[in-house]
């Protein structure tokens, strides 16, 4: 299901006059996207931390009727790319380390992480990366992530043709049946973008 539609969606106006419920039930998921934003977990908490602050200062600037998950995300990335804007190459401050990067995505259960496919993301160009986790990571539809990331609709689906023609590339260095797994993790059955 679309975190930013169906039963899931979590608008403002079901909380009266305040988003911080809204806010509240969705940390985990603002998180774990500050987080990847930053490259780490104490620098994603550190930047959601400030986006927090900004949002519930200026809560009259969400417009009812927006889905609150498609508004909070756009601010934790608007925060984040303001904080890079004092940069020359702000693009080149938001690769992340590796290793960081890679705890992100260890399973809580036994440790287990997929390291092809977090080599993967992490050679992907910023803007691809976080396009890529928005629609599969979190199943929000092409136009919402257009609106958090503040593109065209166009500009996702070149995107995502780019990040896949990548990820064809990296997979014909694999032997078949680890291609195939690394195809698995990322296009999880269920979880697929509608055209």
């Amino acid at each position: 299901m679309n975190p930013s539609g169906g039963e899931h969606s979590v608008q403002a106006k079901d909380f009266h006059d305040s988003v911080r419920p809204g806010l509240v039930a969705m940390l985990p998921r603002l998180k774990r996207f500050a987080d990847v934003l930053a490259g780490g977990r104490e620098e994603g908490r550190g930047l959601l931390s400030r986006a927090l602050q900004y949002m519930m200062a200026e809560q009259h600037l969400y417009q009812r009727g927006t889905a609150l998950d498609v508004w909070a995300y756009a601010e934790v990335y608007r925060q984040w790319r303001h904080e890079l804007s004092g940069h020359a190459d702000p693009m080149a401050q938001a690769k992340v380390d590796g290793a960081h990067f890679a705890e992100l995505f260890l399973l809580e259960d036994d440790g287990y992480r997929d390291d092809p496919v977090i080599a993967f993301l992490v050679g992907l160009p910023p803007q691809q990366r976080l396009t890529l986790l928005l629609v599969y990571g979190d199943g929000f539809e092409h136009e919402d992530a257009a609106r958090i990331l503040d593109v065209p609709l166009e500009t996702i689906a070149a995107r995502l043709v780019r990040m896949s023609a990548a990820l064809t590339d990296r997979l014909s260095e694999r032997p078949a049946a680890q291609a195939a797994s690394i195809v698995e993790t990322l296009y999880p059955e269920g979880h697929r973008a509608s055209p």
